[in-house]
């Protein structure tokens, strides 16, 4: 004999959530987990960012760590110089070898930035980036470490030859 002591429920196939302020406050302020190194990793290989060569020159090479942090700000992967290489390696390898190497890294990068006055290094440089149709900007740097401004090539002056 059936039990008619509770009513049967109708199915309806919609889970029923009771929402309140605090559930919905507590899922915007919970932490976000860090992605993992393999999800890290898969975000890079389905969406990877494009490397800037940072064009800067010896006389301004104490603004790298604010001109690389720029770059990476911007949503890009910089290669700057003087990052990479310091000043030639504290000069105990011969510039022509750090030079040559410089110059493939910018064979391999999607665009040139250039930072501030133009050296006669950074003319090459741009020099090569445009041959090989690269984009090439241009951005004033007087104002670091507050701001760095996008200027167009024709404002860009030569650096003193002293």
């Amino acid at each position: 004999m059936p039990d008619i002591s509770e009513p049967e429920q109708p199915v309806t196939g919609v889970v029923s959530t009771t929402k309140n302020a605090e559930e919905i406050l507590e899922r915007i302020f919970a932490p976000t987990p860090k992605a993992s190194p393999a999800e890290q990793a898969e975000r890079t290989l389905r969406r990877p960012r494009q490397l800037v060569y940072v064009g800067i020159s010896n006389r301004n090479f104490y603004w790298r760590a604010h001109i690389t942090k720029f770059v990476l700000d911007e949503g890009f992967v910089p290669l700057t110089p003087f990052m990479l290489f310091d000043y030639y390696l504290l000069h105990t390898v011969p510039k022509d070898v750090v030079r040559e190497a410089l110059n493939n890294l910018i064979v391999r990068c999607d665009q040139l930035w250039v930072f501030g006055n133009l050296s006669l290094g950074v003319k090459v440089q741009i020099g090569i980036a445009k041959r090989l149709g690269k984009p090439v900007r241009y951005y004033d740097i007087t104002d670091l470490p507050y701001r760095v401004v996008s200027v167009p090539e024709s404002m860009v002056s030569e650096e003193r030859r002293d």
